[in-house]
């Protein structure tokens, strides 16, 4: 899915989706393509790159910080989870990916007792009984409840392992993302 924002196109959704898309809406858009879904360090972005993306956007990785504004028990949730302990489900704007825990389940049952074909692309207004999950999921965010806490996190959650600050997290993609595309040349051209 691409949608134009202003100064640039915006591809997401999720990692395999980010392989396919960026290069695709790179090649159909004049604007700057930024992609997003699975990006979390240097060698992300120097996919990016490759693949004809401007840069990209990032946000299971920045909530994970030591000054991102989140709760405590979301950001431990991160670093805890692996790439299979996400789950997509009918969230507030669509179809979204949470982290894998009671109330995110719920939401998928939720989800499916609804519309069963939801994974099959057919949409799904939210209603009365998710809204209510997803309101008492953030109560319960709040609340440090970390089984019932409705919290939004990508497949990357699996790759990211430390609440460094922003600037450090900064840093490191830079500085990675140098290295990665300054080693192409030797990784791929035969001498």
């Amino acid at each position: 899915m691409a949608s134009g924002h202003e100064g640039g196109a915006h591809v997401s959704w999720d990692p395999v989706h980010s392989m396919v898309l960026v290069p695709a809406v790179a090649k159909a858009v004049k604007p700057p393509v930024v992609a997003a879904g699975g990006f979390c360090d240097g060698g992300t972005l120097a996919a990016a790159f490759c693949l004809g993306a401007k840069g990209i956007q990032m946000g299971t990785r920045f909530i994970a910080t030591k000054d991102a504004e989140f709760e405590q028990i979301w950001k431990q949730a991160i670093i805890e989870r692996e790439e299979r302990q996400t789950l997509v489900a009918r969230g507030l704007f669509g179809p979204m990916r949470f982290l894998r825990n009671r109330r995110a389940e719920e939401i998928v049952e939720q989800t499916l007792q609804d519309l069963p074909r939801f994974y099959l692309g057919e949409p799904l207004d939210s209603n009365e009984e998710i809204l209510r999950l997803e309101r008492t999921g953030f109560d319960d965010l709040i609340d440090s409840k970390a089984d019932t806490a409705l919290m939004f996190g990508g497949e990357v959650a699996g790759r990211i392992g430390d609440l460094p600050t922003v600037q450090d997290v900064i840093d490191s993609i830079v500085n990675e993302s140098s290295e990665t595309i300054g080693a192409l040349p030797g990784r791929v051209l035969s001498k």
